[in-house]
């Protein structure tokens, strides 16, 4: 059965690239983002829309893998496709190719509706838009974090500043991934890219709020997580390049 999907071009921006004119994990995540929200307001789910309804999207956990990270001023073409919410989470996938067609990067992202007026999470959005959901995305990637509960070292603490946190108010889903690569050891991230990140997001961090991170060797890669008021703030299991 033929997908209904959305699709546009980025250019990787020199502010999104690292020390290696790659791009960062971070990045691709905001884009991730950009075309979701583009995705959305092309089928009339604008602010607006959501406002009336009194529901918001949240992102409950997603990842990323990269079979090439992509270089500084390379144009890449994004294209996303969203399954109908089932046990109350709408998959998204979003694959990047590059110039030649060859697929480069892909992101699965699981959102959440919630209400705004209850406070709690909706196991169906509560409308319909035709030729945006789809009844199956197939594609998907591992979302285990590979947790570790010894051996952890603390990396320091974190307050949520302005340049960090979005039009909510808290900590963008995207920036939690530049906090996890800061957070390890200096020698590591320098000795490779990011090729495999997944992040579950348990409690927002709101602007001014502090998070302690720590983290630790696990499986073929780290594990890192957040702590905040005492409770788990985020965790994240990522891979560098072998």
């Amino acid at each position: 059965m033929e997908q209904y999907f959305y699709t546009e071009t980025m250019t990787v921006m020199n502010a999104d690239a690292d020390f290696r004119s790659l791009l960062k994990p971070s990045a691709l995540l905001r884009y991730v983002e950009q075309i979701s929200t583009d995705h959305a307001r092309a089928f009339g789910m604008d602010d607006q829309f959501f406002k009336e309804r009194g529901v918001t999207f949240l992102v409950g956990k997603q990842a990323l893998k990269f079979d090439r990270v992509p270089q500084r001023a390379e144009t890449l073409t994004l294209t996303s496709r969203a399954q109908v919410s089932k046990h109350g989470s709408v998959k998204r996938i979003t694959t990047l190719t590059d110039a030649e067609g060859k697929e480069v990067a892909m992101v699965d992202c699981r959102w959440i509706v919630a209400s705004l007026a209850e406070g709690r999470i909706l196991r169906e959005p509560g409308w319909t838009v035709e030729n945006f959901w789809n009844d199956t995305v197939e594609d998907e990637l591992p979302l285990q974090l590979h947790k570790c509960k010894d051996g952890l070292t603390s990396a320091g603490e974190w307050t949520a500043r302005y340049s960090q946190c979005d039009l909510n108010g808290h900590l963008n889903n995207a920036f939690y991934l530049d906090l996890v690569c800061d957070a390890l050891p200096l020698e590591i991230v320098r000795k490779a890219p990011v090729t495999f990140a997944s992040i579950n997001y348990h409690r927002e961090i709101p602007l001014g709020e502090t998070v302690e991170v720590l983290y630790a060797p696990s499986a073929d890669g780290w594990y890192v997580i957040g702590r905040h008021n005492g409770q788990t703030s985020f965790e994240c299991y990522l891979e560098l390049e072998k």
